[in-house]
This record gives C-alpha cells, structure tokens and sequence, in this order.
C-alpha cells in the first residue's frame, strides 16, 4: 500500500486557495475560441501539451504496473463482452481516452476541475469520432475535440459546442465511480486501464479538491443547496438534471422520479456502493459525476431530491429488475 500524506495537503490547499485570484485574471486573459451560449469557450493550455491516449491498453489486474490500491476510485463500465475500469487519478493525467471493444466504441473523459469523469459514445452522425484534449474550457469544465471534424465537445454534457457537428449530443454510457476493491470484488475479471503511469490521484488535485476554488474562472454559485464543493451525482434529460449525493440514495435504498417527462428509478447498488439510474424502458441510464458547483452551471433546470416534485421513496416491496 502506498502512504498517503492527506493531512499535509489542508495546510498546502491555502496556497492554491491564496492563487486564486491570479487563476481568474489568467482566465480572463487568455484567448476565446468562441462564445457558446453566452459563456466563452477559453484556451487554457496549448492541445498539444496534454496527452490523449487513441487505443486504451487493458491489463488483468494482476498484471497492471502500476496496481491501485483498494481505495483508490475506479470509473467502471460492464459491457456485454465484458467489464473494464479506468482508475481515476490515471484519468486525471490523461483526460480523453479513447476505447473499442466489439461493438462498444466510447472515450472516458475526466476533468477534476468540475469533479466530470464520464463514458461517451464515440458513434455519431453516422461515423465512429476518435477525440483529443484541446486544453480549453467551458464554463470551467474540459472541452475536448474529434479529430475528424475538429468539433468541440463538452465533457459534462457530451454537446457538441462548435465546429461542423455544433448541436449533436454525445450517447452517455452507463458507468459507475466506486472504490477499486468493490469493483474487483462485483467483476473479478475485469480488464484495468494501464498507461505505465501512477494511479493515486495527484497531490495538485488533492490540494485543489481542498480549495474553495470553484474551478479556474473566478465564478461563484450562488445556489447553497448544496456545498459549492459538494461531490454530487446526476441523472440528466436535454437541459435538465436531477442531483443527488450518494448517501441521500443509499439511505432511502431507491427513489422513483420524472425526468423531463420520463419516469426513472435510482437505486442503490451494496455490492458497489453507488447509485445506479434505470428509464422506464428497464436501460440503465447514465449517473454523472460532478461537483455541485458546476452542475449550477451546466443545466438549466437544476432539481434535487428534495424539491424535485416527482421523486420519492420507492416502495420496498418492488420487484426485482432484470439486468
């Protein structure tokens, strides 16, 4: 097991809390690519600067070389060739990763600015899209490209922004954040990404995760339903979201709800520890991961648990679902 030096990292995020300010000045400096929907797409850092992996490797867990440990947190996805798992403090040093296995052709993306780490579809307008990082961002959160079309796309909604493909949508693939252990333990053999890089999250982002900061433009929310840092989940419809933490579904076990229309379910998962979202159609739906900070910026209807009109406690006699 490595040793991990968490409390050293409260003292050091007054530093980066301190930078702040110098943060936002760079942002508002730094050249726009365009303005979408009022709010500018700002090249942060130069694309070729930040890697992008076009093929994930995929390794056994045993034969991983760089192994994470228990508790480190996992992106896991169960296809039906099989399951696969992306340690997220390796995401945060590659964020666009593309991958393919039979028929499944998908990119994970992670922005630890806004909390994102999500699966997208790769297939679009009739063609398979391999993506790249561009080292921009919208509304705080990261913009990535196809390498095709050079559209750019949103991590937190999979919205194309600009470029030839402007107003597709990338297809959300259902995915699940837990820990590496609970992962391992549900899919025993599962396949690991291994990019012969370190797998803990990295200590800049630890520190920033401490930070008041509210991503890199200086923006604050005003919304104070929740902590501005508060790691939330959503199941999103179009341009509206239903947040919820983990723990506010694992105490009521399963919350039925509507969503823009459509009824969905929200259940807890013990075997993984994290909720899981089903349609009324019995497909899982995807649960996005994101800071409650940035969800305020990226949907327009923004409903929780407790004012969501819709959502209440499931009933504990409800049947079992295939899946």
């Amino acid at each position: 097991m490595r040793r991990r030096a968490l409390p050293a990292l409260l003292f050091a995020g007054i530093g980066i809390a301190a930078a702040a300010g110098c943060f936002a000045r760079k942002y508002r400096d730094n050249p726009r690519l365009a303005t979408v929907a009022g709010d500018p797409v700002v090249q942060i850092a130069a694309a070729e600067t930040l890697p992008s992996v076009d093929r994930a490797t995929m390794v056994p867990l045993s034969r991983h070389t760089r192994r994470p440990d228990e508790d480190d947190r996992v992106l896991g996805v169960a296809l039906a060739s099989g399951a696969r798992a992306y340690p997220v403090g390796l995401l945060d040093r590659f964020e666009v990763v593309n991958d393919e296995e039979r028929d499944a052709a998908f990119v994970v993306v992670r922005c630890a600015l806004t909390g994102v780490v999500a699966a997208w579809d790769r297939r679009v307008a009739g063609r398979t899209l391999l993506f790249e990082s561009t080292g921009a961002l919208w509304r705080d959160t990261l913009v990535f490209r196809d390498r095709g079309t050079r559209t750019y796309w949103s991590a937190a909604t999979g919205r194309a922004l600009l470029g030839p493909l402007a107003g597709e949508r990338l297809r959300g693939i259902p995915a699940v954040v837990t820990r590496g252990d609970r992962w391992d333990e549900v899919h025993p053999d599962s396949l690991y990404l291994d990019l012969g890089a370190e797998t803990s999250s990295p200590v800049l982002m630890k520190i920033y995760g401490l930070s008041p900061m509210q991503g890199y433009s200086g923006e604050k929310t005003s919304d104070r339903r929740y902590r501005p840092k508060e790691e939330m989940l959503a199941v999103e419809a179009g341009d509206e979201a239903l947040a919820f933490t983990p723990e506010e579904i694992e105490r009521r076990v399963a919350v039925d709800t509507i969503l823009a229309g459509e009824c969905l379910r929200i259940e807890w998962d013990p075997g993984l520890a994290a909720p899981r979202a089903w349609g009324s159609d019995g497909t899982e739906r995807p649960v996005l991961p994101m800071y409650w900070f940035a969800l305020d910026r990226h949907f327009d209807t923004l409903r929780t648990l407790d004012d969501s009109g819709g959502a209440r406690r499931a009933g504990g006699g409800a049947p079992p679902r295939q899946r």
